[in-house]
């Protein structure tokens, strides 16, 4: 079976662009680099070897540009490679063949003694504007590569060499003069001790570029869950409780105890009946817009509009001392505010249910497409007391869980006794609040 391809992100798009524009970075600071070298190359050698070597020099700055008639195209890749694979053969070759004097036959290991080596770091330096970790160890590979060959190439010309191992022990200072800067010196242990230096700036600099589009990608993805989470919450949670689940991390699942309020407007089907819809909708974002601004005042949080009804949950997603009174006081604001309350000439009563209980929140739905709800008994029992104001003539309906976890803080209830609820094996015991008559709504 095929394995299925690793869908492309967003975070990946913008690395690859980062890349290319961090390649054309490159190829531009190269070019502009060793045209200075160019330029500095007429005052550097006598006429007429400083006309050639600044042409060649200059010729080397253009090649380098080629690459850029690839950019966007499908061979970009491999011409990035083979611009960092042919600068550190270049510098190989200028040191194995450029001869260090115009003037006469300079044997040409005494170029160790020059700084060409050190033109190596600056293709690797240059190689991290490439912002890829593959391209940094390309160039760090030929870099070794070519010192390698650019040694053995020198070494065969040399025939018959010297190296530290030459030289006695506690050599005296003529004696060390005479081996280290005589002609045939070649100091194999020097050259290797620079193949290591080159590797371990290799490696250093291709971990740092790996490490960092790490860090990118991490908080690229920290973003992405951010945004996801403001698109959860953003249009219905105040700005600071978004800020408390993004700090909190709480789109995991989670179980917790917690107060759900159902309220539920009543005889809605006649006003539906009585009513256009393109009318309808902004009465419900009136009548939803004052619910979950008196939801937010004592700290909850509406996660739900369910045709007419609303779902607010205290002490979910987000953690809220006292959830069970704060919601108890909530739903009194709500009687006081909106039931027989005008809204677009419409006169509205609300019902509601209140219960406390373990509930387990979470995102659900598709990867494309999710919501945040709440389940869990207490998210039933709700529903269940808001429908039954209907047959008690109550307004609001209190479980008895949310009442004892209130304490003190419950404030003025009475209590209507133990009641069936429908589709439930047990009786229930609730209240409703006392300072309010009981009324007989409208059916």
């Amino acid at each position: 079976m095929e394995e299925k391809a690793k869908p492309i992100t967003p975070v990946d798009v913008a690395l690859a662009d980062a890349e290319r524009r961090g390649f054309l970075f490159a190829v531009y600071g190269r070019a502009l680099a060793i045209g200075v070298v160019a330029l500095f190359s007429l005052w550097g050698y006598y006429f007429p070897t400083n006309i050639v070597v600044s042409l060649a020099t200059f010729f080397v700055a253009l090649l380098g540009l080629v690459p850029l008639i690839f950019s966007g195209r499908r061979p970009e890749r491999i011409a990035r490679l083979a611009l960092f694979a042919f600068d550190p053969l270049l510098i190989s070759a200028l040191l194995a063949f450029a001869p260090l004097s115009s003037g006469g036959d300079v044997p040409q290991n005494l170029v160790f003694l020059t700084s060409r080596v050190q033109n190596y770091y600056l293709v690797i330096a240059a190689a991290v504007l490439t912002l890829s970790p593959l391209v940094v160890l390309w160039t760090g590979f030929w870099s070794l590569a070519g010192l390698g060959l650019a040694t053995l190439s020198i070494t065969q010309g040399v025939g018959d060499y010297l190296t530290f191992n030459d030289l006695p022990p506690g050599p005296s200072r003529d004696v060390f003069i005479a081996v280290v800067l005589n002609p045939k010196f070649i100091g194999l242990s020097s050259r290797f001790q620079e193949m290591l230096m080159i590797g371990a700036v290799t490696g250093i600099t291709a971990f740092a570029v790996h490490r960092a589009k790490l860090v990118v990608r991490a908080h690229a993805s920290a973003e992405a869950r951010t945004r996801h989470v403001r698109s959860l919450f953003g249009q219905y949670v105040p700005a600071p409780v978004v800020e408390a689940l993004l700090d909190e991390g709480h789109l995991a699942p989670q179980l917790r105890e917690a107060t759900v309020v159902f309220v539920d407007i009543e005889g809605f089907t006649r006003i539906t009946e009585s009513m256009p819809p393109t009318k309808l909708i902004p009465l419900l974002n009136e009548i939803f817009t004052t619910i979950t601004d008196l939801v937010g005042q004592e700290g909850g949080i509406v996660i739900g509009y369910i045709g007419d009804a609303v779902v607010a949950t205290f002490n979910a997603p987000v953690s809220l001392a006292d959830h069970a009174a704060r919601a108890i006081h909530a739903t009194k604001s709500l009687l006081q505010s909106v039931n027989g309350k005008q809204f677009r000439g419409e006169t509205i009563h609300l019902r509601i249910g209140v219960a406390t209980g373990p509930v387990a929140g979470g995102t659900v739905g598709s990867p494309d497409r999710q919501t945040y709800t709440v389940y869990g008994d207490a998210v039933n029992l709700s529903q269940r007391l808001e429908a039954l104001n209907k047959e008690l003539g109550t307004r609001c309906l209190i479980g008895a869980t949310t009442v004892e976890a209130a304490g003190d803080r419950a404030g003025n209830l009475r209590s209507l006794g133990t009641v069936p609820i429908r589709n439930r094996t047990k009786p229930t015991a609730v209240y409703t609040h006392a300072d309010r008559p009981a009324e007989r709504p409208g059916i």
